[in-house]
């Protein structure tokens, strides 16, 4: 472990030294305007089976969710400013007549270009990067993933370079005093991220490196835990094909002071041709065996993830590691699909679910297999300002996935939903040099 710990942090400082050549870098702020803009969203959802199995007596849940938001963004002069004020609510959930805030700021920050290529942006703010498996937006939640944070930013066009620098820290309220922080957030995160284009290859390499801070378990203490992620991904995309590997290593202590040392390897392969496309992949986030020592942990954590994307769409492995009681997960997929006009993809994944680990010294033995889901997918874009999504699920699971979840896996696991969005332009203005 600690020669591939090297290599990530030779790989990232190969990266870093070479963001520094080259003279004519790029800039994200460019455009000069003023835009109003929108989003209404609807995901009527069944559910039988989501997230965890149903039991015999289970009745299947049926509700509407919906998400409002107002955006706000202005670029000038080397200036940005962007705000997004959401709605999340679902049908019914609030008694009519009675005035209850809802509100809540999505986004709210501003950036500055201070110098050619570089910028800076604090305030609250997405933070989206690579295929969003350590740090991501998780779109398809009503509330997504937000941080209040500083980032600093530097883009080279010509070399192909992207740096990003930020970093966060939490307090709940303005203390006199320094206090134990007691809210389910990192108590502070800093993070580096850095992308180069591999000319003549039609492939890119990106690195990462997540400083994660977390308030102990135990509650007499006030020390800080925290964790170093670190992490490349390799794309590749040409012609037909397109390709995506990552490899990620974890150390450090976590909440409850335990040592980590984690792995999670992942990689997928597409081949597309004409109307017609079909993907393989597999995932590996390693977990503790029956013979790790009380005081490690080998769980990889995924962090801020976008995990919704990755280990099927019914959501039984959104929080790693507590969704396999701490012993990793193996994920196997398969995904084909076709494109019979240019506004509409249908699409089935097929994931085989298994454990990394056993649990042999418990009085319940699983097995390593979980089940196997199917996601069927159809999506369609009647325009830029509408769209349309409907999904049907099921999973069948196996004697194992009883044990780790509860519920029965012979009875009828599925989930269904329909999802509207329409994204306007209220108003838009640019403005004139």
């Amino acid at each position: 472990m600690l020669r591939n710990k090297t290599l990530l942090f030779f790989t990232i400082l190969w990266l870093n030294s070479n963001i520094l050549h080259g003279q004519v870098p790029g800039t994200d702020i460019q455009k000069n305007y003023f835009k109003i803009g929108g989003q209404y969203r609807a995901r009527p959802e069944f559910r039988r089976g989501y997230k965890t199995l149903a039991a015999d007596s289970s009745k299947g849940a049926f509700f509407i969710a919906q998400r409002a938001r107002l955006i706000l963004d202005y670029r000038k002069d080397k200036v940005a400013c962007y705000a997004s004020i959401q709605d999340s609510r679902t049908w019914g959930d609030e008694e009519q007549k009675k005035d209850i805030g809802g509100l809540q700021a999505n986004e709210l920050w501003f950036e500055w270009a201070l110098l050619k290529g570089f910028s800076v942006k604090m305030g609250r703010q997405e933070l989206a990067y690579d295929d969003h498996r350590i740090l991501g937006n998780l779109d398809w939640g009503n509330l997504t993933i937000s941080h209040d944070a500083l980032l600093i930013k530097f883009n080279n066009d010509n070399k192909g370079f992207k740096w990003h620098l930020g970093g966060a820290y939490n307090q709940s309220g303005e203390p006199l005093w320094a206090k134990r922080y007691t809210l389910k957030n990192y108590k502070y995160l800093g993070f580096t991220w850095l992308k180069k284009d591999l000319p003549k290859t039609h492939s890119t390499l990106s690195a990462i490196a997540v400083l994660n801070g977390m308030a102990p378990a135990d509650s007499l203490s006030n020390r800080t835990m925290a964790s170093i992620t670190s992490g490349l991904v390799y794309n590749y995309k040409h012609k037909e094909w397109k390709a995506v590997m990552g490899v990620y290593y974890q150390a450090g202590k976590t909440s409850g002071n335990l040592d980590i040392s984690a792995y999670m390897l992942n990689a997928c392969a597409e081949y597309r041709k004409n109307k017609v496309f079909t993907a393989l992949g597999a995932d590996v986030l390693s977990g503790n065996s029956d013979n790790t020592p009380a005081n490690k942990s080998k769980n990889f954590s995924t962090l801020y993830a976008t995990n919704h994307k990755f280990y099927g769409y019914m959501d039984y492995f959104l929080d790693m590691p507590t969704d396999t009681k701490q012993r990793g997960l193996m994920d196997f997929y398969w995904r084909m699909g076709i494109i019979p006009h240019k506004n509409m993809a249908i699409s089935l994944d097929t994931h085989a679910f298994s454990l990394a680990q056993n649990r042999n010294n418990t009085a319940q033995k699983t097995g390593k297999y979980l089940g196997t889901e199917f996601d069927l997918l159809f999506d369609y874009r009647s325009s830029d300002m509408v769209s349309l999504q409907a999904g049907y699920s099921m999973m069948f699971a196996s004697r194992s996935m009883e044990l780790l979840k509860g519920g029965n896996a012979g009875t009828y696991n599925g989930w269904a939903y329909v999802m509207v969005k329409v994204s306007p332009t209220l108003f838009i203005h640019e403005f004139i040099n």
